[in-house]
Parts: C-alpha cells; structure tokens; sequence
C-alpha cells in the first residue's frame, strides 16, 4: 500500500513538472511580443518562477537578466523583485545564505527609501528565516518582531491581507518559540495558523499549521496528537506545496522513529530523501539523511549507513562552512553597526537641532531685552526709574538662562524615558484619536436630538459604540504591552503553600457564581456545600488549584443553565431546579474535593475524549477545549488525579484526589 501511494506521489510530480513546462514555453512565446520594458522584465520574472523547482540554474539566469534590465533603465520595483529572487534562490538551493543575506539586506535599505511596504514585509521574513537556517535565534527574533510591528503599524489598509499578514508572523513567532522550547506559547501561535487555514479554506496556512502543532506535540511526548497533525499536513500539503509537503515527510519520520516505529520511520524517510534530492533542497536532504543513517545503523547494514552519513556531511560541510560562516556574522555584525551609527547621527542631529534652537532662543530673548532697555532708556527720562527697569530686565534674562538650563535638563530626562513610551505610545494614540471621534460625534448628536432627527442620532449612536469598541480594543493592546512587560520581570516558581482548601473552594463557587450573574441577569442557581472542617491546611499552589476548581464549577453551572433552557427542564411535570455541589472530605490520607451538578450529564461517547486538548462540546466561541485538559495537568502535577462520575440526563461529579502532604 505505502508503495503504490509513493508511486502516486512521484507521477503527481511528474504531471507537474509537465504543466510546469507548458507554462515557461508559453511565456517565452509572449517574451518577444512584449511591447514595454517593464512588462519585458516581470515576464523575465515569471519563467524565473516557472523554472523554479524543475530547472534551477535556467531559473537565476532569468532572474539576473531581469535584475540586469531593471538597473539599466532605472526600475527600482524590478530590481527589488528580481533581487529578492534571487536571494531567495541562492538560500534555498545553492544554501549561500551569505549572499542571500547581503541582496536581502540591501533590498531593506532600498524598501526604507521607496516606502514598499509589501516588499519590506516579505525581505525582512526571509532575513528572519535565513537567521533561523544558521540557528542565530536572537537576529531571528528582531526579525520577526519586526514583522509584527509592521502588521499592527496600520499601513495594511485591507483588512483580508493584514489577517493574512498576521499569520505568517505567527507561523514565525510559533518557529521561534518552539527553538527557544516555550512549548505554550509555541502551541498558541501555531494553533492560530491552524485555525485561520480551516476557517479560510487555506491550505498552505493549514498545512504549516498542522506541522507545527505536531513539532510541539512531539517535544511534548503526546506522540497520538503530533501523529495526527503530522498525517493532516501531508493531505493538505500535497496538493498545495511541495516544499512543505517534504517537511511533513522528514517530521513523521522523526516522529515514527522517536517512537519506535523503524518500518514507517524509513518509509517517510527515504520519500523524503529521495524528493528533496530530486528538488535539490540540501537542508531537507540532509535532515532525511541523517535519518536513513541512523534507522540503517539499527539495521546492521553499515554500509547503507555509511552512505547516507557520508553525504548529510559533504552537504552540511559545504553549507556552513567557516568561510561562510565567517561571513554572514561580519554581515550581521555590519548590519548592528550601521543601525548604531544611524541612530548616533539621529541623536546628534537631534542634539544639534535643539542647541541651535536654544542658542536662538537665547539670543531672540537677550535681543528683545535689550530693545527693552534702550526703549525704557529712551522714553524715561528719569535716571532712577530707567534703573530699577533695566535691574528688572536683568533679573529676566537670569531667569531665562535659568530655564533654559531646566529644559536641558527636561529633555534628557525625555531621552531616558523615550524608549519605555515608544511601546505603549501607538495603542494610546488610536485612543485618544477614537476619544476625539466621539467627542465630535456626541457634538454632531446633541444638534441632531434638537433637530428631533432621530435616525441620524441613531447611526451616530452606532458609530460611538464602534469607536469605543476600537478604544477597548487598543487599551487593552496597551494593557497588554504593560503587563507583558510586568510578565517578563515576574518569577514565579509554583512554590506548594498551607491552604484552607475548604475556604479556597468557597471563595471560588461564590466567584463563580457571581461572575455568571454578571453577565446574565436571568441565571439562577442553588448552591450546596459540605466541608469537612478536620481536613486543616494542606500544601498546594493555591492559585492552580484553584483554577482547576473554579473551572469545574463554571462547566457545572453551564450545564445546569443549558439543561433549565432545554425541554427536559420540565418533563414529569416538576418544575426543574439546577443544583451545584461543592465538598470535601479526608480519606485515608487523601482529600476529595468533588463538584457536583444535576444537569444533563455526559453522554459516553463522549466521556473518554473530555480532557484531550481541544475537544469541547460548547457551541463554537464559547469554549476553548483546554479547561479539562490544563486542570488535568494541574491534578496530575500535584500527585493527584482527577476522575468523574455520570449519569446521561441526571448530572456529572468531578472529583479531585490530592495527597495531604
């Protein structure tokens, strides 16, 4: 079966490097017929990108015949495409990231001039990735943080693309996080790709997604769920890109390998090995390589090994080499002191700026003084009063030089908090913006009450509401910067404290509770609880515990609230009454903490799925998935466990074991 599916997979490839031709001949044939320059060279372009895989070196002579024209007639937008290209070219087949790296960063410098800001978008992802390749994860972390804050610049009018713009960086932020091995927040970037691939149809944008969950899957351990995306990746990356679809092939080896599974490890593998060959791709030839050594070094065919450790070698020795590694670090090393000198010219500019306007100010104000003199000087005729005036313009000038030495030292001060504001100013900036809208509109809708123009007042109602939902938007994009910035200055270590357990599940049901009635006035519900007062203080952190206890008692209240909304609400004629339980008790050394509710209960099918990660059966928007799970986890790190108990249309008890000690 794995045979006839790889033999499948190669004539796909065939079949494409077919069409593939078609299309370059068919472009070449209109090359001759093309009338204007411009359109000469992105044709040049585009058989470039059609000899892209099938043809590589037929490939870079278009892209510099294109590059060549461009500089010739002076055609900036070409020469920044046909750069890049080529840069992208040399980094994926030739693997001279140096070179890469310098057309990349002189297409930056280029872009910064012209204003592109779809072209800087693009050239900065691929310094960013080039970065990555030669494992310089700090470059590779200003980078992407530079595409973030190109995407939330506002420069992005269309909001489709700036969605899509956001993805990409968090596909990049997933890359860096997973190599920095913050699985969390690797997990959350990469979960977000995923989730804009299904809901867009894209598949691309679902395929790398998927990669990248089963990349943190499998740092996890959780070898079913990386199976699972990995298998989701090759569906979809099949169909719409080769490149990731050899990825996919090298991941689930690596995975079937980790797991034991040498006969499907080198299936994969050797797919891999033998596509990344025949597309020349030396990073992926050798991760494949490297592979197939090791699974035929378990094998006992040495031989086999040997070949395949031979030639992952000779590509990595001809890949990072100390010349070129040499190189590309006086690259980046070149690139800081450029940004370091730019920024020394811009404070000195600065600097001068303000000194020459001070030394105006100064002389405007010893001019205007004196011309104060001479004027009391001449119409006072009186000796004695012309004195006291000119004492008086004396004690001014010492005043202004006063200041003036005040705001010196003001605009230092303003240097040293420069840095901290330029976070935060942006998101303020949309809110005082929003905040002046409004002002206006609640001007515009006071004249439109009185002119009894009630429509109007309520579009411009809706345009308030709009607007403050924007301010919301960007204050918490502000608050967010802030305690980000709180986050990363915080240690916590989960150190386990004495805790009132029974008073921690009170405070939490009560929370609850009343959070829920916040938000809808109609929820009701009756509460019970019976604690065992001999349990004591037992050591915990409290504040993940609680966690796990407030979850359960939320779902507990949702579930009574769905089944009072439903029709077994009133059937057998007695009226329904939703009920939650809390309590406690001590048993042979243990605590149960148990949450219990009389709703519609947990249908089988269902029960053995509840703590995976993802799975919920809350209406879309209205549940994450990850509450039983991440209190599962919570439970088990505590040496405890969770269980449940139900009956479909009777209600479920959640019950938590922990050790005392």
């Amino acid at each position: 079966m794995k045979n006839s599916t790889w033999l499948i997979v190669l004539l796909f490839i065939v079949l494409a490097s077919n069409s593939q031709i078609k299309a370059v001949d068919s472009l070449k044939l209109l090359l001759p017929k093309e009338k204007t320059d411009t359109g000469r060279i992105q044709k040049l372009i585009y058989i470039g990108n059609a000899y892209w895989e099938k043809r590589n070196d037929s490939a870079l002579i278009y892209f510099r015949d294109a590059l060549s024209r461009s500089e010739q007639m002076g055609y900036i937008r070409g020469e920044i495409r046909a750069r890049s290209s080529i840069a992208e070219y040399l980094y994926n087949f030739k693997t001279d990231h140096a070179k890469a790296l310098e057309l990349f960063l002189y297409n930056l410098k280029v872009e910064e001039q012209t204003g592109d800001t779809l072209f800087i978008f693009w050239d900065t992802r691929h310094v960013g990735i080039i970065y990555e390749r030669i494992e310089d994860y700090g470059k590779q972390f200003e980078y992407v943080n530079r595409l973030r804050n190109l995407v939330n610049s506002g420069l992005f009018k269309d909001s489709a693309k700036r969605s899509l713009y956001g993805v990409i960086v968090d596909n990049r932020l997933g890359t860096v996080y997973e190599k920095k091995n913050n699985l969390d927040s690797a997990k959350y970037f990469r979960l977000r790709v995923f989730q804009y691939g299904i809901a867009n149809k894209d598949l691309l944008r679902t395929a790398t997604g998927s990669i990248g969950l089963g990349e943190v899957y499998k740092k996890e351990k959780k070898y079913d769920s990386a199976l699972h995306y990995f298998r989701i990746a090759l569906a979809t990356a099949i169909i719409r890109n080769k490149d990731v679809y050899r990825h996919g092939l090298i991941s689930i080896a690596s995975l079937h390998w980790e797991m034991k599974q040498t006969d499907s490890a080198f299936h994969y593998a050797e797919k891999a090995y033998a596509l990344s060959q025949i597309a020349n791709i030396h990073l992926q030839m050798i991760g494949a390589a490297e592979l197939l050594a090791e699974i035929y070094h378990t094998k006992k065919q040495p031989d086999s090994a040997y070949k395949y450790l031979s030639r992952s070698t000779a590509l990595k020795d001809s890949i990072f080499t100390s010349e070129k590694l040499v190189k590309v670090q006086n690259l980046s090393l070149q690139e800081s002191l450029q940004k370091l000198q730019q920024e020394q010219t811009k404070r000195e500019a600065v600097a001068e700026y303000k000194s020459k306007v001070k030394i105006y100010s100064l002389v405007a104000g010893v001019a205007a003084l004196l011309i104060l003199i001479l004027i009391l000087y001449r119409n006072n005729r009186q000796r004695q009063v012309a004195n006291k005036k000119v004492e008086k313009a004396y004690v001014d000038l010492k005043s202004t030089q006063s200041q003036l030495i005040q705001s010196e030292k003001m605009a230092s001060l303003g240097e040293l908090t420069a840095g901290i504001a330029h976070e935060i100013q942006n998101p303020l900036n949309f809110v005082n913006n929003f905040s002046d809208v409004n002002k206006e509109l609640l001007t515009e809708m006071n004249f439109e009450i009185e002119q009894e123009n009630y429509g109007e007042v309520k579009s411009i109602a809706r345009d308030i509401t709009d607007n403050e939902e924007k301010i919301n938007h960007h204050g918490k994009r502000a608050d967010a910067i802030v305690k980000g910035m709180l986050q990363h200055s915080r240690s916590s270590n989960g150190i386990k404290e004495p805790t009132d357990i029974n008073a921690l599940a009170d405070e939490y049901l009560r929370l609850s509770y009343h959070g829920l009635r916040a938000r809808d006035k109609s929820f009701n519900a009756t509460m019970k609880t019976d604690f065992d007062q001999g349990i004591g203080k037992i050591n915990i952190v409290a504040q993940d515990v609680g966690r796990v206890i407030l979850n359960l008692i939320n779902n507990a209240f949702y579930a009574v609230d769905e089944k009072k909304k439903g029709p077994q609400a009133t059937k057998g004629g007695a009226e329904y009454e939703p009920t939650v339980s809390v309590s406690t008790k001590e048993t042979n050394g243990k605590i149960k903490i148990k949450v219990k509710d009389n709703g519609n209960g947990i249908s089988q099918k269902v029960l053995e799925k509840i703590f995976q990660p993802f799975f919920t059966t809350k209406p879309t928007g209205q549940g994450t998935g990850l509450g039983l799970s991440l209190s599962y986890d919570i439970v088990k790190a505590h040496g405890g466990e969770l269980k449940v108990e139900t009956r479909e249309r009777e209600g479920s008890e959640f019950i938590i074991v922990l050790p005392k000690n």
